[in-house]
């Protein structure tokens, strides 16, 4: 799937939801991993599913029918402690769902904590160096309240640390030293 073709999912899962659902409440969906990236227009390689951190229950239903899963939910640790603080909404559905994407810089700690190729491919891409905010990425990797605050243990956030280091003296436009 491709950008508009994610997009074109989702607002099919709204108004499928708008639809059935006989409530007056709004639900929320919260989209990551390549297809946060593609979302966010940083990368333009295709995927196959649309990956979700967290989606409401009243909508979960639905998800497979629209090749959305929660399956990276399980992987909630790689995210910095107060991500949902920073999310992007995206420019679909808000008939019954909110459709978020976690900001740039959370995706790419989340990216850097996995041992996938792809995922170190996704966050070296051209468009994505070009992207980062550099000091909220810093903060995120580096405060006690964000990437540190979410790893499951001391072992797997220095694992992080020293990825997230090299990752910063290879790709760093400005080279920061104080890392």
């Amino acid at each position: 799937m491709d950008y508009d073709s994610i997009l074109d999912r989702l607002d099919k899962m709204d108004v499928e939801a708008f639809t059935t659902l006989d409530t007056p409440d709004m639900y929320k969906m919260i989209v990551v991993g390549g297809s946060g990236l593609i979302l966010l227009g940083t990368i333009s390689r295709a995927t196959q599913d649309i990956d979700a951190i967290d989606a409401s229950p009243e909508i979960q239903h639905l998800l497979a029918k629209y090749d959305a899963n929660l399956r990276v939910s399980t992987y909630i640790n790689n995210f910095p402690y107060n991500f949902e603080d920073r999310l992007v909404l995206l420019p679909v559905g808000g008939r019954k769902i909110l459709f978020y994407t976690a900001s740039l810089e959370d995706i790419v700690v989340a990216k850097l904590y996995s041992a996938r190729d792809t995922d170190r491919q996704d966050v070296i891409s051209e468009s994505v160096l070009k992207k980062i905010d550099w000091e909220k990425l810093r903060h995120l990797a580096l405060d006690e309240d964000e990437a540190m605050a979410s790893a499951l243990n001391r072992n797997r956030y220095q694992d992080f640390l020293y990825d997230y280091r090299e990752f910063v003296r290879r790709y760093c436009p400005d080279e920061r030293t104080d890392i």
